[in-house]
């Protein structure tokens, strides 16, 4: 007993010296899911003090058995942890460390919509451009080879007329 005292005494000069400590048993959790469509649930957990809880067990509760996770999985540094929602209906997110901390956060998911990928471009080109295409390639090439033929025909005539003197 008496060497009990001043261990007691210790820890509570050290919760005034150090009040953080005291409220370290808090988590805040919050959802960072940026569509309203639910389509990717993401839920930041923190400690009460600001940090993240960091590399934190994740157990997820679909809607169809809420009382049975489905996936288990951890936060990432910084806290965070993602998922996509399968089902329409209430995902259960629940973090616990280990050491005393849990949160817990009810999400309104929804399932993924089934509806036709956008129509992606075929690589052909449509019938008019590609006439107008090979004619100004024809055109083209009927330039580049009179300005050469011009070229060489000039200088040519250039060598036979100062040979003619």
């Amino acid at each position: 007993m008496k060497r009990r005292l001043p261990l007691a005494l210790l820890l509570a000069a050290a919760g005034l010296w150090f009040p953080g400590l005291l409220f370290a048993h808090g988590v805040e959790v919050y959802d960072l899911s940026s569509s309203p469509d639910k389509l990717v649930a993401t839920v930041h957990f923190i400690y009460s003090t600001g940090e993240p809880m960091a590399f934190t067990k994740i157990q997820v509760y679909p809607p169809s058995n809420p009382e049975q996770g489905i996936l288990e999985s951890v936060t990432d540094r910084n806290g965070l942890f993602s998922f996509t929602p399968d089902e329409i209906g209430e995902w259960r997110v629940e973090a616990a460390d280990g050491m005393g901390h849990q949160g817990s956060i009810t999400l309104q998911g929804s399932a993924p919509t089934t509806q036709a990928p956008e129509k992606k471009a075929d690589g052909k080109v449509p019938l008019p451009l590609r006439m107008i295409l090979g004619l100004s390639l024809i055109l083209n090439i009927f330039a580049l080879y009179s300005f050469i033929l011009k070229g060489i025909t000039k200088k040519r005539t250039k060598q036979e007329v100062s040979h003619a003197y």
